[in-house]
């Protein structure tokens, strides 16, 4: 919502028609304030209040408005003023629960009493927005009620969103027409430019009404939930325009302060203040020059809205710039409107020269002062200089005072200087991050640990190995490598205290430096933050977004001899993190190097775990791409670790890999998939093709009781042989391909079938699929990631499919995410796809419910039958 907060005070008399601007305005707010009594008398009061209207005094909807009228940004143009404010998210609330007469009365007054008790606002200004928001209110209203009527209540959102929209064309129009009339003509590109910034804001706080509105009457109870994140939302948009504010000035101190090496004419000198007053938006921008023996030969150079720059002019009141400087000199920068102190001083001068406020600063180097910048008026009513505009004032004049001390001479010297100071910086700092490196971090921590010698204050330090990094690196290549550690390494400094150190050793090795007093207590703190920033998820590219983990290790402090082994330490117990598989962090402690013992409790655990029965299946849904329907599921396995939660199988299988226990979960996940397999065809028996997929180890392959624990599961499940797939890796055949064959061979006389996980990603050789009994190929997700993007990857995606019917073999796309995707492996031909865009990994009673699903999703289009291709999805009851 935008109301007008100034501009009465610019109202001249103009040679257009025989009335004055203010009498302009003067009629324009009789017509608004006519029309809006009018429409709310023969339309608005007559209407019925929404069905889920309550019966709350009208005095508490005005209080909103008048709170939502105290939360706003303010955007400043020329004279004007205008302020977006937070009453369209309560109007947006008050259409469905408030009546319309509440409604009206409660905007005009509530919005009216704050722009008298917050703003300051009195006469035509207040008369105006006053009228202007009783006939916002009442047009909403109006369409609210219209719209709600065609489209029902299921879509009363629409008709509230309308409402809103039509209240804040309302106001833009009618603050349009005071610009009109303060300009003398009509320039339509300043209401575009407004309803550029007011519209997505009111459709913003629109919406966050609605969602208000609907909470109150469905969950009451739940509104206090949205008071938190609103309040937030508000702050942070205006920190965001206060942030955006600060970074335009500072390109502008650029700008403005290059001016004066520009030379030493009067030209640029004139320019360099109109550029300050342009930056503050200010009325008034002075520079006070003392001469070589102080106030003798002082000059006052000034530009002021609507007259001529004064250059380098003699004082005329030397003693009231005189006193000012001593005052600015002594506290740095000066600012108006603080009653008593320094201020009071520059309030005088301001007021003198008509000017309501002003912030002053010294022109100061290291030897000596040089003189006073002065800005004073700032532009509009509800803005005045604030304490970033005063710490930018006081740079300002730090950098005029160096532009005015020092030849051009001494600015080489000093960009020679900062030459060495960046080489030097160079040397101690990672570049790809920006943090410190190895050097720069062995040097604090030797001082850190010296000084805990003395002091007994003892630090600590964590070395981060990041979990994850070498998959990004290969998939997407280095650049988005790089992307994840510079993103990383910015986390890590938000983690940090500032006398804390965050440095990169190389690759994806980070290491920090806690400065003492810090105990395992305080270790953990620090290690939770770091924790939650890297579960947040990294941006690689267009649509390439990934999360990666860490495994921490710790060494505290205490008795270490030197630097270098407190380090080797944290690097000893990082290592036992990263063995742990899923331990948070670890400390270091005597005997902890020793693997053999850390890999041995993570065993037992492991094992413990499945007597336990805390290792459970979900299942992963395949879609057959022909038709669309699901026709069965990939058995995953996952660990609910009673302390950590869920772990995922890359925190256990390779331990489980290690140690020998990938039998006995193997046959776990086996026997559950059998059953449940079995399960979905008796809930579907129409559905001959209905399948699971199961993953076979290295380890299960080569276990001669691998065929009789199949056979077993088949016979205690009930489940028909065919609809069994069990995948394998390349690797797998590769590593004994005589004992392997003979393993595949008496599997398939079982009559299940075996399926080629990751194809394309290991050998890829024909001789295989020519020497074991294989039915199905995946198409490895590396090369799905990349389809539409990466020529390469379209091309073998092909080359897999079109071997794969020619040899009448099925395939299987792993890892579709997109429609694209989607859409490309069903173009290609592909049989079956499984993936984020279809489901994430279920509970196995979840699976059911898919399976009964005639398709899985509206966007994904079914592939006509290709007659003449073997190995269609066709095949899979029978192959």
């Amino acid at each position: 919502m935008t109301t007008m907060t100034n501009g009465s005070d610019a109202v001249q008399i103009t040679l257009l028609g025989r009335l004055t601007p203010s009498q302009r305005i003067m009629l324009l707010t009789a017509t608004v304030a006519v029309a809006a009594v009018a429409l709310f008398v023969i339309v608005v009061h007559p209407l019925p209040g929404a069905p889920t209207a309550l019966n709350l005094p009208w005095v508490l909807w005005a209080a909103a408005f008048a709170l939502g009228e105290v939360l706003v940004v303010h955007w400043q143009w020329k004279r004007d003023a205008h302020s977006f404010s937070m009453g369209d998210l309560v109007l947006a609330v008050a259409l469905f629960l408030a009546t319309p007469t509440q409604l009206v009365t409660a905007m005009a007054l509530g919005s009216g009493a704050a722009l008298v008790l917050h703003r300051r606002q009195r006469g035509l200004k207040l008369a105006f927005n006053v009228a202007e928001y009783a006939l916002g209110a009442a047009m909403a209203l109006i369409v609210f009620h219209s719209l709600s009527g065609v489209l029902g209540e299921r879509l009363d959102w629409v008709a509230a969103l309308a409402a809103v929209l039509t209240a804040t064309l309302t106001a833009d129009l009618c603050i349009f027409g005071i610009m009109t009339i303060l300009e003398g003509r009509i320039d339509t590109a300043k209401l575009v430019e407004l309803l550029g910034l007011s519209v997505p804001f009111a459709l913003g706080s629109a919406g966050m009404g609605l969602v208000v509105a609907r909470t109150v009457v469905n969950d009451p109870a739940s509104l206090a939930l949205l008071t938190l994140p609103t309040l937030l939302i508000v702050v942070a948009y205006r920190a965001y325009t206060g942030a955006k504010e600060q970074q335009d000035n500072l390109r502008l101190l650029h700008e403005v302060t290059s001016l004066l090496h520009a030379g030493d004419t009067q030209e640029a000198l004139g320019d360099f203040l109109d550029s300050v007053r342009s930056a503050f938006r200010a009325e008034m921008a002075e520079l006070v020059l003392l001469g070589p023996a102080g106030r003798e030969g002082a000059t006052v150079s000034r530009s002021r809205e609507g007259t001529e720059p004064i250059v380098m002019a003699p004082l005329d009141d030397p003693d009231d710039h005189h006193r000012l400087l001593r005052l600015a000199t002594s506290s740095g920068a000066l600012t108006t409107r603080t009653g008593t102190g320094p201020g009071a001083q520059l309030d005088s001068y301001a007021a003198d020269r008509g000017l309501k406020d002003a912030v002053a600063a010294a022109l100061r180097t290291e030897d000596r002062v040089h003189g006073l910048l002065l800005v004073g008026g700032r532009i509009g009513d509800v803005t005045t200089f604030t304490s970033r505009d005063l710490a930018l004032l006081d740079t300002f004049a730090r950098h005029v005072a160096t532009s005015l001390e020092r030849g051009r001479l001494e600015e080489n010297l000093r960009q020679v200087t900062d030459l060495k100071e960046q080489l030097r910086h160079q040397a101690l700092h990672d570049p790809l991050t920006g943090l410190p490196n190895r050097t720069l971090f062995l040097d604090r921590v030797r001082h850190a640990v010296d000084s805990a010698g003395r002091s007994g204050v003892a630090p600590a330090v964590l070395y981060l190995d990041l979990d994850g990094f070498k998959p990004v690196n290969d998939t997407y290549g280095h650049e988005a490598g790089d992307v994840l550690l510079r993103t990383v390494a910015d986390r890590l400094r938000g983690c940090l205290r500032p006398a804390d150190t965050a440095a990169r050793l190389g690759g994806d090795e980070f290491v920090v430096l806690l400065n003492g007093p810090i105990d395992r207590f305080g270790v953990a703190r620090v290690v939770e933050r770091i924790r939650a920033q890297l579960d947040v998820p990294v941006l690689l590219g267009a649509d390439v977004v990934t999360t990666v983990g860490a495994s921490i290790g710790v060494a505290l402090g205490d008795d270490v001899p030197d630097a270098g082994t407190l380090v080797r330490h944290a690097d000893v117990a990082m290592y036992a993190a990263k063995r742990s598989s899923g331990n948070d962090f670890i400390v270091y402690e005597p005997g902890l190097g020793n693997t053999t013992s850390t890999r041995k409790d993570s065993t037992a655990e492991l094992a413990a775990a499945i007597d336990a029965g805390e290792l459970r299946t979900v299942y992963q849904p395949l879609i057959d791409m022909r038709t669309g329907r699901p026709i069965g599921a990939e058995a995953l396995v996952r660990w609910q670790h009673p302390v950590d939660g869920l772990r995922s199988p890359d925190q256990f299988i390779g331990l489980a890999e290690e140690s020998g226990l990938i039998t006995r979960i193997g046959e776990l996940v086996l026997g559950d998939a059998c059953t449940q397999a079995a399960l979905w065809v008796a809930e579907s028996p129409d559905q001959e093709d209905l399948l699971v997929t199961v993953n076979l180890s290295a380890r299960q392959v080569a276990d001669e009781q691998i065929v009789e624990q199949v056979s077993a599961a088949l016979a205690a499940s009930g489940l028909e042989p065919h609809r069994l797939v069990l995948e394998i890796t390349e690797t797998v055949l590769m590593h004994d391909r005589d004992a392997a064959a003979a393993t595949l061979w008496l599997l398939k006389g079982l009559g299940v079938r075996i399926a080629i996980d990751d194809f394309g990603t290991g050998y890829s050789s024909l001789a295989y699929l020519r020497r074991f009994p294989i039915d199905m190929l995946k198409v490895a997700r590396e090369f799905v990631d990349g389809l539409g993007r990466d020529a390469h990857d379209d091309v073998i995606t092909r080359a897999i499919v079109e071997l794969a019917g020619t040899l009448g073999l099925l395939t299987v796309a792993e890892g579709v995410e997109t429609t694209q995707q989607s859409e490309t492996v069903a173009a290609l031909g592909c049989d079956i796809a499984q993936g984020y865009l279809f489901s994430r990994p279920i509970e196995a009673d979840a699976v059911s419910a898919v399976m009964s699903a005639s398709l899985v999703a509206a966007h994904l289009r079914p592939r006509p039958v290709d007659l003449g291709r073997s190995g269609s999805t066709g095949e899979l009851a029978s192959a």
